[in-house]
């Protein structure tokens, strides 16, 4: 026995009283915190769990802390973590690290590995670098060349570019997301400051770039690694999972961009080259000795820097600063009357723009710009980490390599700094009695950074920025959304957190348009109340992404994805938590489904990803790409085709259906019991697909409802499979690991699969070789036995191309047509008037249809298609982009964005079925004529689109026909009326199968 052990056996009353002592004081601690903003240090867990639970508004709160606490704070992770920091907003502090001990504050390895997405570039460098690039770039900026280019630039998209947009959207009275427009606006002229390129980001259609995606979650990835302890992410690196994959992958994107930028610039001559920031840093390389920055290294690092330096700068400021303006109006009227009278160029459209020299003079707009920056900073904080021991001004001692972060956002909210007013917006501030600007120390407006690193760009940026603001106001007006919650995010970029909705209107609008205006009042009173709809659109939270909305919603997926779709405009973008695959584009969009499906076919194969999730249909047609996937189904083409086996199975189900299916339900019927029709459907359609594919009835359709190892093997994997879609990547590697769980169960089905697929095979040979000369086998087993030589494969692979092959068309065979049929026989139940209008159509026809005469079914065929728009048997497809794409709905997709089109919603889009798209009316499908009328693929997607329409349509429309022609004019089937709800499969089954009395028409 230990000394603890001994010693709590010993003295009792002593271990007792410090147990006691121990919660006492935890609790007194706990009281005596209850009224003070600053965090809990807990024993073990240190102050993470103030920094996780305050993580949305963590800004606001790291200022009530610093306000409390002198603008001075410590604060401590856990204590097996080495996670302890230096916060502070005290100016000076700051001047003391940024200017007065510069040396000894560098931006140290440890920031240099955290944002590696820059590389080697200005923001990351230190010492003799950083000089020799800060002397390249200050000359670069104060050449009169680069910054005509720039003025230029910005004065050339905002009248071409933005302004137009803003037209188009005040014209029709449309919201605005104004954050995203001007995101994509900054990025686009950022990227033509920097390359002398377009990106074309803004249009009508708002696309979002795949280079400004990856700049996005780029930016996401570095704030995760800010909030964890080093050796997480430097695991999840190592592993290259989560938000280091994401990481990864928009490297990759930005890389590529950025070098066929350089390599079109070096193709130019030297005298060809124009102002841009590439141009002028290869012109200096003209002149230098240094061969440093003729490397594309060099060249690629040093752009990345200025691209996240300028994008976000100039379009997180603005957004701030309009939502400033919506909440003060007289702030926006003294801007008015601060530029009026100024010179203006006028562009298409009587809108105008405002060159930079003459907005020199408009001194109370500059002043509203500074104030915007003092209270929302679009780099909410900084970070230092110091070299060597150090004793701040307000006498705190600082170790070697402590990280202290300076709270940027909290300098601007803190009294003792800038007054008793600091939480107000008041431009006055920086306006002199005179009128002129007043200028305040940069250690206390720490915006544009300050000491040797303080912002080259500084005057570029304002410049720029009242360029915009001045443009916009005097063309415009802007609203807030009403009910719109505006609030900063937490990131690296204070970004807000649902983006900023604005409603812009043309000035002069009214004046000049009274007739239009008065005829659109109506419309937009009705607007506003449709326009609130976002409470139904999942958020995407950081860290959890949108699992809380997922988890919330797991028992009724469909219908709740139906729902965010609708407010959506038939797309949104899910997040995942860290440690998922990325984000998921999930959309019901037909014209995305023509792009991905046909036009832009060969981008999206199924690919590794997928043929990884469904691993057990092994090489199959499902999982193949490339030749062998033209090779299957050019063999499975000329397979299905082929009349003598068309007529086989014409044969083998009209005899099924005779001899199993009518009689089970007469003696259902006879018995008054419930039976479970989808399980007889399913049972029913194992049996056909295993005789059209193996030549055998391994009846499961039978009396006493036997189970069938096989079937049983394939409801377990088809159940694993939906759960990869939604479980965490690591936890599927750790029942991998572990051989557990989900990955158990898939393995034990696996087994059975391929011993019943093996059994079957070696039968069907035993059969061929008693018989060599038998010709009466029509099924595909058989027909892919026989052409073994055309295949080009013999021993094992031949036997695993047999396994896969016949696999992929059990699945395909078995659950679509059973899925399809369930649902068809509950709607049926629920609308007698269409039960009665088939059975007047099928009584009109022989008792047992010819496949001729089931084609002349066109009711029947109708009532069908309109059960498979409704109810699809696969509920959503599941894509991803081999190369970075845009799709037309403008959703950007790449390497970390997958794509699940839900089938299930489509169906319930007014926009693609109209108003009555909830509403099961086979009469959509009737021309006035009686005709059958069809829709395109991508708007029925039921059999898949393009290049990939399911080979068997025609045989499953066949199929389902003879079955209800066996069933309606023999049975009445009652179901309950409340809807069933949908099981969490890749297959729409009924998660409680449809219980359903039968009674004899007879009887009726």
């Amino acid at each position: 026995m230990g000394p603890f052990w001994t010693f709590i056996l010993l003295y009792p009353e002593i271990f007792l009283a410090i147990i006691c002592f121990f919660w006492f004081s935890l609790f007194r601690l706990i009281r005596q915190r209850q009224k003070s903003n600053l965090p809990v240090n807990w024993p073990v867990f240190g102050m993470l769990p103030f920094l996780v639970q305050n993580l949305h508004y963590i800004h606001d709160k790291v200022a009530d802390v610093l306000r409390e606490a002198g603008c001075t704070f410590m604060v401590s992770g856990p204590w097996f973590l080495n996670m302890n920091f230096l916060i502070t907003c005290d100016p000076a502090t700051v001047n003391h690290c940024f200017n007065a001990n510069f040396k000894n504050y560098p931006k140290g390895s440890e920031f240099a590995e955290m944002f590696d997405i820059l590389g080697d570039g200005l923001l990351v460098a230190d010492s003799e670098s950083w000089e020799y690039q800060r002397r390249m770039a200050m000359y670069i900026f104060a050449a009169r060349t680069f910054r005509s280019f720039a003025m230029s630039t910005i004065a050339r998209k905002t009248g071409s570019v933005l302004l137009p947009y803003l037209d188009h959207m005040a014209k029709f009275g449309s919201e605005v997301e104004l954050e995203g427009v001007f995101m994509r606006f900054s990025l686009d002229v950022t990227y033509s400051t920097v390359f002398a390129a377009d990106l074309d980001c803004l249009s009508v259609s708002s696309p979002i770039p795949v280079f400004g995606q990856a700049t996005k979650e780029a930016e996401e990835a570095v704030l995760f690694r800010h909030v964890i302890p080093p050796s997480v992410w430097k695991l999840l690196r190592l592993l290259n999972v989560g938000t280091e994959k994401k990481l990864t992958n928009a490297k990759v994107v930005i890389d590529q961009f950025i070098y066929e930028e350089i390599a079109k610039r070096k193709a130019q001559a030297s005298d060809g080259l124009q102002g841009d920031i590439l141009s002028m840093y290869m012109k200096w390389s003209i002149h230098e000795s240094a061969h440093k920055q003729k490397d594309e290294r060099f060249l690629r690092d040093t752009a990345v820097g200025f691209i996240f330096a300028g994008k976000d700068l100039i379009a997180v400021t603005l957004t701030w600063f309009f939502y400033m303006m919506c909440k003060h109006p007289h702030v926006e009227a003294r801007i008015l009357q601060d530029i009026k009278g100024l010179q203006s160029s006028t562009w298409p459209g009587d809108l105008h723009v405002f060159e930079w020299d003459t907005l020199r003079s408009a001194i109370y707009l500059q002043a509203a710009l500074l104030e915007t920056l003092r209270l929302f900073p679009a780099t909410p904080f900084e970070e230092k980490e110091a070299l060597v021991d150090d004793v701040l001004p307000n006498g705190t001692k600082v170790s070697r390599n402590t990280r202290i972060i300076f709270s940027l956002y909290a300098m601007g909210r803190i009294e003792g700094i800038w007054g008793k007013d600091c939480m107000e917006f008041k431009p006055e501030r920086w306006v002199s009695k005179s009128g002129r600007l007043r200028h305040e120390p940069s250690y206390k407006f720490l915006s544009f950074n300050t000491g040797p690193r303080s912002c080259l760009g500084k005057e570029l940026s304002l410049s720029n920025m009242k360029i915009i603001v001045a443009s916009i106001i005097h063309n415009f007006k802007v609203e807030l959304v009403e009910g719109h919650e505006v609030m900063p995010q937490s990131s690296v970029i204070l970004h807000t957190q649902n983006g900023m909705m604005l409603l812009p209107w043309l000035l002069g609008f009214v004046v000049k348009y009274p007739e239009i205006m008065a005829s659109t009042a109506c419309f937009l009173l009705l607007f506003c109340r449709f326009r609130r709809r976002s409470k139904r659109i999942p958020t995407n939270w950081p860290v959890v992404g949108a699992l809380p909305a997922i988890v919330a919603n797991a028992g009724r997926v469909h219908d709740w994805v139906t729902e965010f779709l609708r407010a959506a405009a038939m797309s949104h973008v899910v997040e995942g938590p860290w440690g998922s695959p990325g984000d998921v584009l999930i959309t019901a969009d037909p014209a995305n489904v023509a792009h991905m499906f046909t036009a832009n076919f060969g981008n999206y194969p199924k690919g590794e990803e997928f043929a990884a999730m469904f691993d057990v249909l092994g090489g199959g047609i499902f999982n193949a790409d490339g030749e062998s996937w033209s090779f299957q189904r050019r063999k499975a083409h000329a397979l299905l085709s082929d009349a003598r086996f068309r007529a086989a199975v014409a044969a083998s189900t009209s005899r099924k259906l005779g001899g199993g299916l009518v009689p089970l339900l007469d003696g259902v019927a006879a018995s008054g019991a419930a039976v479970d029709l989808q399980d007889v459907f399913m049972r029913l359609t194992f049996d056909l697909t295993a005789m059209f594919v193996f030549g055998v009835d391994p009846g499961c359709l039978a009396a006493d409802f036997p189970t069938v190892p096989f079937a049983a093997a394939m409801d377990d994997a088809e159940e694993v499979l939906f759960y990869r879609h939604v479980a965490p990547v690591p936890w599927l590697r750790l029942q991998s690991y572990l051989k557990i769980g989900h990955y158990k169960k898939m393995a034990k089905a696996r087994e059975v699969l391929d011993a019943s697929i093996a059994e079957l095979i070696a039968l069907r040979r035993e059969r061929k070789a008693a018989d060599a000369n038998a010709t009466g086998d029509a099924d595909l087993l058989t027909a892919y036995l026989a052409c073994q030589d055309e295949i080009g494969m013999d021993g094992a692979a031949f036997d695993a191309f047999l396994r896969d092959t016949t696999l992929n068309l059990m699945v395909a065979g078995r659950d679509t047509t059973s899925s399809a049929l369930t649902w068809f026989f509950w709607l049926l139940s629920n609308h007698p008037g269409v039960e009665a209008r088939i059975l007047a159509e099928l009584r009109a026809h022989p008792p047992s249809p010819t496949g001729a005469e089931l084609k002349r079914l066109v009711y029947l065929h109708a009532a069908l298609s309109e059960s498979l728009r409704l109810y699809p048997p696969v509920p959503f497809e599941h894509k991803a982009a081999a190369r970075p794409d845009t799709l037309p709905s403008g959703a950007a997709v790449g390497p970390t964005r997958r794509v699940i089109v839900s089938l299930y919603s489509m169906g319930r889009m007014e926009a693609v079925w109209g108003k009555g798209c909830e509403e099961f009316r086979p009469e959509r499908w009737l021309t006035p004529a009686g005709r059958f009328r069809h829709e395109r693929s991508c708007k029925f997607a039921a059999f898949n689109v393009g290049p990939r329409t399911c080979l068997g349509r025609d045989l499953a429309f066949a199929q389902m026909k003879a079955v209800v022609a066996a069933v309606v004019p023999r049975f009445r089937v009652a179901a309950a009326a409340a809807p069933p709800r949908p099981k969490l499969s890749i297959i729409l089954h009924m998660r409680d199968g449809l219980k359903v009395k039968v009674h004899r028409r007879q009887e009726d």
